[in-house]
């Protein structure tokens, strides 16, 4: 993993035998769910999209697809 801050932009690349499989930007004004850690509620899921929709209590349903 490698990290690099400048000003308020964070850069975050994972590195998998020396090629990039995630990146990531971040602001630090920017309010992001990323990366946070929630307790929420299944709303739906869909197996062929791989992906559920989780209720986090902040207005709005959130969707999550498996780590790849």
């Amino acid at each position: 993993m490698v990290i690099r801050q400048r000003g308020e932009r964070t850069q975050i690349a994972v590195l998998e035998d020396d090629v990039l499989v995630e990146h990531y930007v971040t602001q630090a004004s920017a309010t992001s769910f990323a990366g946070n850690v929630y307790l929420g509620r299944v709303q739906n899921v869909l197996p062929s999209m791989e992906a559920a929709f989780v209720d986090i209590g902040k207005g709005a349903t959130r969707s999550s697809t498996p780590a790849r």
